[in-house]
């Protein structure tokens, strides 16, 4: 996924609104999952244009991000930071992270 197929999707610009950074602070895309409706958040880590990290985590109810939704994300310094100890291990095995591997 590409910054620009990230602005372009609905879904991720209603994740972006339970981020404390914006969308044009990122400057890659280290690794995103797609969530959907009623199941899986939508998960991605970032790398900044300061140079920090960052981790975010949405999702939304069956109805869509209008009714039930929530999300959290974290900035950090490095890498690592984020992957440990912001993500739980299905969020690191879907990212394509394992325990012990970070």
């Amino acid at each position: 996924m590409t910054i620009e197929e990230l602005l372009e999707d609905d879904d991720w610009d209603e994740a972006f609104g339970f981020a404390n950074f914006k969308i044009e602070d990122i400057d890659e895309i280290i690794a995103a999952d797609e969530g959907y409706n009623d199941g899986e958040s939508w998960i991605a880590l970032f790398r900044l244009k300061n140079g920090k990290f960052a981790g975010l985590s949405a999702w939304c109810d069956y109805t869509g991000w209008d009714w039930q939704a929530g999300g959290t994300s974290k900035v950090g310094d490095t890498e690592e930071e984020i992957v440990r100890f912001f993500f739980n291990e299905d969020d690191r095995r879907r990212l394509g992270f394992f325990p012990g591997a970070e």
